[in-house]
């Protein structure tokens, strides 16, 4: 009597194994596993994108300890600002408005001053860069120093904006209580003098890609290695040490590592007023221009 796989499992597994159904079987269930395995990951990475960073509610100037050795890692707030002890607001030349939310979150504006200075506050948005172009354009007398006051933004565009501002021979600072933040320390990168007061926010944490550019994995992975190049490649062509990049890397999307004075100096984010050469760019600056828009 012929018996069923039921009836008689082991004699029926051996059989298969002879013919390669069962070992067909197994290799299917572990590509399903596999699959599901890494769509489960995907997933994950996707709802854990910093769609809605912790911080970003934040709308109003909130009170932060600035940093000490061993203690500077803080929450990172895209459309407001810290304010350490004394809760003063910065010096920002040609600039008289508010510094609230609105401003912060806002695009990033051009302010030009008294003694040939300007102030560049709010957001790096796509198009920053552009403007800042036509924002030297219209002014005759060369701007010596930009003072920066941004929660950062558009890596591709604060590329840019540092190249501008070195070619063009200006010096950069972010002044007593200002806020440079995320992708603002490339500009910052950018000056020909560098400087930063003792009571300035400036920190640095992964770059993102933004939530309507969220494409294959291997995409996401492929654009931020050549971003990840990209900002490397600016330090150093700046003379600013790569353990700058060192700690974006290691701080993640919600937060920001910021610097001491001790390390600003150290690192050359701020360099005591040495001058910098106006270096050749490399080719793989140029790589980013046609990555997805990137934070």
């Amino acid at each position: 009597m012929e018996h069923t796989p039921a009836q008689r499992p082991l004699s029926w597994i051996v059989s298969t194994i002879q013919d390669g159904r069962f070992l067909k079987v197994v290799f299917l269930g572990m590509l399903g596993l596999s699959a599901g395995a890494v769509l489960q990951d995907f997933r994950e990475m996707v709802a854990n994108a910093p769609v809605d960073l912790p911080g970003a509610s934040r709308t109003t100037p909130t009170p932060l300890e600035l940093p000490k050795p061993g203690d500077q890692t803080r929450p990172y707030f895209p459309k407001t600002m810290p304010v350490g002890p004394g809760l003063k607001k910065p010096n920002l030349p040609g600039y008289f408005g508010p510094l609230d939310s609105e401003t912060m979150a806002g695009p990033l504006q051009f302010h030009f001053g008294e003694d040939d200075k300007a102030t560049a506050i709010g957001t790096i948005d796509a198009g920053a860069a552009a403007r800042f172009t036509a924002f030297l354009k219209n002014h005759d007398r060369q701007i010596t120093e930009l003072y920066l006051h941004s929660p950062g933004g558009s890596v591709t565009d604060a590329l840019s904006l540092s190249r501008q501002v070195r070619n063009a021979g200006i010096s950069t600072r972010v002044p007593d209580h200002a806020y440079c933040a995320s992708a603002c320390p490339l500009v910052l990168a950018g000056g020909l003098f560098r400087s930063a007061g003792q009571q300035a926010f400036i920190g640095v944490h992964q770059a993102y890609t933004l939530p309507t550019a969220v494409g294959s994995l291997h995409r996401g992975m492929a654009d931020a290695q050549i971003i990840s190049a990209a900002c490397q490649q600016l330090l150093v062509d700046m003379g600013v040490d790569l353990n700058v990049w060192v700690k974006a890397l290691e701080t993640p999307p919600q937060s920001l590592y910021f610097f001491t004075p001790d390390e600003l100096t150290r690192y050359q984010l701020a360099n005591k007023r040495q001058r910098t050469s106006k270096p050749k760019f490399r080719s793989v600056l140029n790589n980013v221009n046609n990555l997805e828009p990137t934070e």
